[in-house]
């Protein structure tokens, strides 16, 4: 299966949230908390964005 892009960008996220949790000086860890920050805020622009439109049917309108 090939990743989509909001895959690949929050397996980074998750990545580096290990990496800051594991980091051993805080430079480190600042360091990867800003990647996660990055990483999630590209997965999402790219998450599906599903579209739902509710149509109201003339045979079950209550009138008002």
């Amino acid at each position: 299966m090939i990743p989509t892009r909001y895959d690949y960008y929050k397996a980074r996220s998750r990545e580096h949230r290990r990496l800051a949790l594991r980091a051993g000086c805080a430079e480190d860890r600042a360091m990867h908390e800003r990647l996660v920050e990055a990483y999630a805020g590209l997965a999402r622009k790219y998450s599906l964005k599903q579209v739902v439109s509710l149509r109201a049917d003339a045979r079950t309108a209550v009138a008002a």
